[in-house]
């Protein structure tokens, strides 16, 4: 005969919470499992806590550690790897880093692809340049003008590149911020960046060079002559600008990117894409100590 169900085992109001508990139970323990083994399994051995019991062992346990942690944190039901949990812990470690290898890389790249070099032909004081190069200027410097400069000079620039595509065609004052962020990085960044960049190469790469005793003026003199050279002199057989026009190709619609279509969490590897691609166009135009210059004096 069929069981009755108006009459569950244990009898009454009873029995039916006996059922909807065993119900319930499964139902928990399968979710625990698909979000967090280890609770599953102290769920299934009876001796799962309650919210008060977690809340007084972990405090307890931070006491004794000096460290509170969850038995299930976010990240680690999420899949975030320990790397990806440094990573957001030591966002300047991560981009100083970052740079100074994908700098590094971007002159080596270019040394041996572009020019051809074999590994014994390779110059590794150039190469050794652009490390320094990557994580004084590109690294630090750099963090601190995109980073913090730009998060106060343009407030709302995260609420405009969070917004849908078909919010922002009309939010206009959004869009003001970012053609000021683009105008402020390819006419108002370059004017120190190129003259960073060539005092630098002269210091390590120059003939002579701080390591052959010369003077920090004399060197900032040469290379302001060689950059006024390159971009200045109509003598030039490149023309006007030439660094500035290599530096516009890229930049100009780098920062139409990164600035009006990415997301805040993808501008920095969006910009490392874009500033990877200029590294190698930088060093192969202005990497070689062996670059003729016109002659230009500043006085």
């Amino acid at each position: 005969p069929r069981p009755c169900l108006s009459s569950p085992p244990g009898g009454g109001q009873r029995g039916w919470a006996n059922i909807y508990l065993t119900m319930f139970t499964t139902v928990r323990l399968k979710t625990l499992a698909s979000r967090c083994p280890a609770r599953a399994v102290i769920a299934q051995r009876g001796v799962y806590p309650s919210r008060a019991g977690q809340r007084a062992s972990v405090s307890r346990a931070g006491q004794r550690a000096g460290q509170a942690r969850p038995l299930c944190s976010p990240a680690t039901s999420k899949g975030k790897s320990t790397l990806l949990e440094w990573c957001e812990s030591n966002p300047i470690k991560f981009g100083v880093g970052v740079a100074t290898v994908k700098t590094q890389a971007a002159d080596l790249l270019t040394q041996k692809s572009l020019e051809g070099k074999s590994w014994a032909e390779i110059d590794w004081r150039r190469n050794g340049l652009f490390t320094v190069f990557g994580f004084a200027y590109q690294g630090c410097f750099q963090y601190y003008l995109y980073v913090t400069l730009f998060s106060r000079w343009f407030a709302g620039a995260a609420r405009f590149v969070n917004q849908p595509l078909s919010v922002k065609l009309t939010d206009y004052a959004g869009q003001r911020d970012v053609l000021k962020q683009i105008a402020f990085d390819v006419l108002i960044h370059p004017i120190w960046f190129f003259p960073m960049y060539y005092t630098l190469k002269e210091a390590l790469c120059g003939h002579p060079s701080l390591f052959d005793g010369e003077s920090p003026a004399a060197i900032g003199k040469v290379a302001l002559s060689k950059y006024a050279a390159n971009n200045f002199d109509t003598r030039s057989e490149d023309g006007l600008l030439t660094d500035w026009i290599a530096f516009w190709k890229i930049w100009v619609l780098g920062d139409v990117v990164v600035y009006g279509l990415c997301p805040m969490w993808a501008r920095l590897p969006a910009n490392h894409v874009f500033s990877f691609v200029y590294i190698c166009v930088l060093s192969f135009m202005r990497g070689s100590s062996a670059e003729k210059d016109l002659p230009c004096v500043i006085v």
